[in-house]
């Protein structure tokens, strides 16, 4: 099972939305703070949950209960194929991320200050971070700054698991419309530490897609 939630964790999502979860467990420790929205991130899509609600992960097993009044920043609000919405929980070491679907009746526990399926992509930075050419971590191609969002445009976007460095792990990220800051580079290589989230050992990429009102 943990193998099974690793994989899911580590994957590519290109020109799409991150979903950057590895959990399981009860409980997020991965951080101070409640995972809720915070100032800097206050500008883009966000769910206010109406209701209390359990959120299950992919494996239906708990992560925690998003209480009424509770605000998350939205990585994607959709209403294709039954309807999605990809919720980040925000941790001082990423975003974690959730996802829900509407009630049976077509309604959403929480209200949003977006329209579904009308939010406009973005490539945000949630943590300072420092991206290198190769995975030997040798030449530093740019340093991203945390609160940094860019509009995706039709770029790629994703990450892409590369290997460990000691309790770190090394992803590939593409960089999307980062590049002109890393010196044109599509590609690049970052140090991720692990961390605790929803009881489970994980690691968070700091750099994530999220979606903007039109």
């Amino acid at each position: 099972m943990r193998a099974l939630k690793q994989l899911w964790h580590a994957r590519w999502l290109v020109g799409g939305v991150l979903a950057l979860t590895g959990c399981g467990g009860s409980d997020n420790d991965g951080g101070a703070g409640t995972g809720t929205i915070t100032e800097e991130w206050a500008g883009f899509c966000t769910a206010t949950f109406t209701t209390d609600t359990p959120i299950i992960d992919p494996f239906d097993e708990p992560m925690f209960t998003a209480r009424a009044g509770d605000e998350y920043l939205l990585a994607d609000f959709s209403d294709s194929f039954g309807g999605r919405a990809e919720l980040m929980y925000l941790t001082s070491t990423g975003p974690d991320s959730f996802e829900l679907k509407p009630n049976s009746d077509g309604t959403w526990p929480f209200t949003s200050n977006c329209t579904v399926s009308k939010g406009v992509p973005y490539y945000a930075v949630f943590k300072n971070v420092s991206v290198f050419a190769e995975k030997e971590l040798t030449t530093k191609l740019c340093d991203l700054s945390e609160g940094t969002a860019l509009p995706a445009g039709t770029g790629g976007r994703g990450y892409s698991f590369a290997g460990s460095l000691g309790e770190s792990a090394l992803y590939e990220v593409i960089l999307g419309p980062f590049s002109e800051q890393c010196q044109g580079m599509g590609k690049g290589y970052i140090s991720v530490p692990h961390t605790r989230s929803f009881g489970s050992t994980t690691w968070l990429v700091p750099i994530a897609g999220i979606i903007g009102p039109q």
